[in-house]
């Protein structure tokens, strides 16, 4: 089968051409394919010189007559990169690779050419994902699946078509079609929105999704510690420097690119390794599970140099499981697991539930219309997702992206009075200072818009630190009205939390205020200061912090030394008949207390107030 690598070069790129056509020859690449270069507004003289040096090559017209102006390279589009691909489809068929003619190559393309027998459509990873290189009016004018937000953009300077399998041909049909959109391909903005690559790759993730590709593997050498070896992209020459500094500029990209993937090890190494074992000696936190009944908590065990935080907990065809946070020290990452617990409520194996690259926590559950919903916390996304249970316990897919540009964290969705409501803690991104509650509202959970409450304008907890005011569990009922659990954390982080019950919930207003202290939630919150608890049918999880500060990590002394509030020091080191109290108040909260969630009750009713 014929192979053919097509590149294409306007005036300002012919030296970065030359050199591009120097590689081909250099690595004897010439000798197996066809050499087709598109000219894009080369300099006649250029061109004639660049034909005469290289004379395996074939140079191509690309009239822009029959297209609208967007498609021009000067309107930054880059909508003229599919329609020369599929150009060269139409003239040559067989294998096509495109490479950007700043491409160098250090190798054979035995790898890539493996690749696309085996996959038919060639490409490499960047590090962005698709939701920072596609702009939102894009994504919303091609009806953008949401599960593909946070994959990894596909890039377009390096990108392989076998002609003979008939996804290629499809996919690259596609793409050149949507090229003639101007309100696709619109300007490009290396910040924000990558055109050409941004609407390959969901074409590339939509054919995944339906099972007739399969994506292969390797990152670009752009921002990547493991790149593939056998190329470099982006070694553009300056067309005003003069011609014997090229060697020079070379052998500058070549040292800075192992510097970068030296320093990105390094980083990785830093951030993850030393900053996350940093952590371990002071920051921890236990999960206990109990049953109204039990005479005391049963602790979850975690894996060595890990903890569990954020309990939640579901029940499904009579099987209860625990949904947790495992936050890994080693990697200094947060990832949301599953168990089924035991009659003795001893977990079962871990389940990964939601697969991120990205720190993920407090995986808040919740039923609506038959369906289960989680609203995890993603805030190193920058994003509040909503996903749905495919396959219990272990496949979730993200069904719409609640807020984009977000920051807002331990966030509760749940329905009263006939809508829809977000209570959350949150602040405008980038902007330093505490989070403060902020509250939504929608009519329709999938496709409505969650409005802003005027209670967001208010600042709540504005002048609390270490978290205080975040969310601490579940969003809970009892014979008078609404309550929710929260962070109260005066000099640490998961100090404890409060009971608070909610007076008023409407589109006008709300109102909040610590609930009764003899309430048996907020008996439990004094005896055992957790910094979540979680309630569901006749079980409560909950989880308390024990180390703060360096020394609490040691033994003996850091026990002596360790400043945890007191309450939870008692409870940790098991006071006596300090676990009977908590049974009393544990039996108390599951007799007057039921989550909310989606489903509309029958005694659903506003709040007093």
């Amino acid at each position: 089968m014929s192979l053919t690598l097509v590149t294409a070069a306007d005036a300002a790129f012919a030296p970065t051409l030359a050199q591009y056509l120097a590689s081909v020859k250099t690595k004897g690449l010439d000798r197996d394919a066809r050499i087709a270069v598109y000219d894009l507004g080369l300099d006649p003289g250029d061109r004639t010189r660049l034909a005469a040096r290289f004379p395996f090559a074939e140079f191509l017209p690309f009239s822009l007559v029959p297209y609208p102006a967007h498609v021009a390279p000067s309107a930054g589009t880059y909508a003229w990169k599919p329609l020369v691909i599929a150009d060269a489809a139409e003239r040559f068929g067989g294998r096509i690779f495109w490479f950007d003619s700043a491409t160098l190559f250090h190798g054979s393309l035995a790898e890539p050419l493996a690749e696309l027998a085996r996959c038919g459509v060639y490409t490499l990873s960047g590090q962005s994902n698709l939701a920072q290189r596609c702009a939102a009016d894009v994504r919303a004018r091609l009806a953008v699946e949401p599960a593909f937000l946070d994959r990894r953009i596909r890039v377009s300077g390096v990108v392989g078509f076998d002609l003979e399998q008939p996804i290629a041909r499809d996919i690259l049909i596609d793409w050149a079609e949507l090229a003639l959109d101007p309100a696709v391909f619109t300007r490009a903005d290396r910040a924000s929105h990558n055109t050409d690559q941004a609407i390959l790759s969901i074409l590339l993730f939509r054919a995944e999704a339906a099972g007739r590709l399969v994506l292969n593997d390797g990152d670009i050498d752009i921002s990547s510690p493991r790149p593939v070896r056998w190329m470099s992209s982006r070694n553009k020459l300056d067309p005003a420097r003069p011609r014997w500094t090229d060697p020079f500029a070379r052998l500058w990209y070549r040292l800075y690119k192992a510097g970068d993937r030296a320093n990105l090890r390094w980083q990785d190494f830093y951030r993850r390794r030393i900053l996350g074992m940093h952590r371990w000696p002071k920051e921890n936190f236990r999960t206990y599970i109990m049953r109204a009944g039990d005479a005391a908590p049963t602790p979850v065990p975690c894996p060595g140099l890990s903890y569990y935080a954020d309990p939640f907990l579901w029940r499904r065809d009579g099987r209860l499981w625990l949904f947790v946070e495992e936050f890994r020290y080693p990697e200094q990452l947060g990832r949301l697991i599953a168990m089924e617990l035991g009659e003795d409520l001893r977990p079962g194996p871990l389940t990964p539930v939601l697969p991120l690259r990205e720190h993920a926590s407090y995986p808040f559950l919740f039923e609506a219309d038959g369906a289960l919903y989680m609203l995890p916390e993603t805030c190193s996304l920058q994003a509040l997702d909503l996903y749905v249970c495919d396959r219990f316990p272990d496949r979730w897919r993200r069904v719409r992206r609640i807020f984009e540009q977000a920051d807002a964290v331990d966030s509760a969705l749940f329905r009263h009075d006939g809508a829809w409501w977000i209570l959350t803690c949150g602040k405008p991104l980038g902007q330093d200072g505490a989070r403060t509650l902020a509250l939504y509202r929608s009519e329709d959970l999938l496709t409505g818009t969650f409005e802003p409450h005027p209670v967001n304008a208010k600042g709540i907890f504005a002048d609390g630190d270490y978290g205080f005011g975040r969310g601490a569990g579940s969003i809970l009922r009892d014979e008078t009205g609404l309550l929710r659990v929260m962070q109260k954390n005066l000099t640490y982080y998961g100090q404890g939390a409060e009971v608070r019950r909610i007076t008023r919930l409407d589109a006008g207003g709300y109102r909040e205020e610590p609930a009764e202290s003899d309430h048996p939630l907020a008996r439990l919150a004094e005896l055992a200061s957790p910094h979540h608890i979680a309630l569901h049918d006749d079980v409560v999880a909950f989880d308390v912090r024990a180390r703060v500060g360096f020394v609490s990590g040691l033994p003996w002394i850091g026990r002596r030394l360790n400043a945890l509030d007191p309450a939870a020091k008692r409870f940790l080191s098991g006071a006596p008949g300090l676990a009977g109290e908590i049974a009393a108040a544990l039996s108390a909260a599951c007799r007057r207390l039921r989550p909310v969630d989606g489903r509309p009750p029958s005694s659903d009713r506003p709040c007093d107030g």
